[in-house]
């Protein structure tokens, strides 16, 4: 029993070395060789994993051989387009200037309830607002709605707004994130000086975020309870 657990671990750290060498993306958002590339390697990381008498080494040499393609794959790809073509496809525009491509729904096996589909879940759900809709490679579809249904900008109201950056965790139950700090640029001599003044210890705080104005919000654990 005990072996089967270790060739368990080892089989999983492999596994998720390997992926991470490959990169990381959601599922959804593999590229066609990169999904085939996946359901291989979890077929193969099963098989040494359930037969004990198989060596270790008939389950990692195949799995190293196919990461080794990918990353040869990838970079091919990356340097002669012809590849990336022949491999990930390219993005196909199914409406275009308004009007509903046939030939490209047809091509890309889509029906009219697919595309609607799309649509709504992209929030959109009047295809008479859509100026240009886009299969993606990896099967998603972009959406480009005509000028009269795009949200209203600061641009096109003329307002000058200050970007402040985005709002990082500056501390998670009672710890310092230092990667947060480093955006929001400010130093932990800050979060103190800031939890002093809302007279609340460091490790009595369950949520502390920040940008780079020094906005801030705390969340006391207390208030978790």
């Amino acid at each position: 029993m005990s072996i089967i657990a270790i060739r368990t671990v080892i089989i999983y750290i492999f596994v998720i070395t390997a992926m991470r060498i490959m990169g990381k993306r959601q599922l959804g958002e593999l590229q066609p060789s990169e999904l085939v590339v996946t359901l291989l390697i979890a077929d193969l990381a099963s098989v040494p994993m359930q037969e004990n008498g198989m060596p270790l080494l008939n389950g990692i040499i195949p799995i190293m051989i196919l990461v080794a393609l990918e990353l040869l794959l990838s970079a091919l790809m990356l340097k002669v387009p012809f590849f990336q073509r022949l491999i990930g496809g390219k993005s196909k525009i199914i409406v275009n200037d308004g009007k509903i491509d046939m030939q490209a729904l047809n091509s890309m096996r889509m029906t009219i309830e697919d595309l609607m589909e799309a649509l709504r879940q992209q929030s959109v759900f009047d295809l008479r607002e859509v100026q240009y809709m886009i299969v993606e490679p990896n099967g998603k579809t972009s959406v480009l709605l005509k000028p009269g249904n795009r949200p209203v900008t600061c641009k096109d109201l003329k307002l000058d707004v200050t970007d402040n950056g985005i709002p990082m965790i500056i501390v998670s139950d009672g710890k310092i994130s230092e990667w947060g700090l480093n955006i929001c640029q400010v130093n932990k001599e800050w979060v103190y000086d800031t939890l002093s003044k809302n007279d609340i210890l460091l490790k009595d705080v369950f949520l502390l975020m920040a940008d780079r104005d020094r906005t801030y919000h705390i969340i006391r654990k207390e208030q978790q309870a």
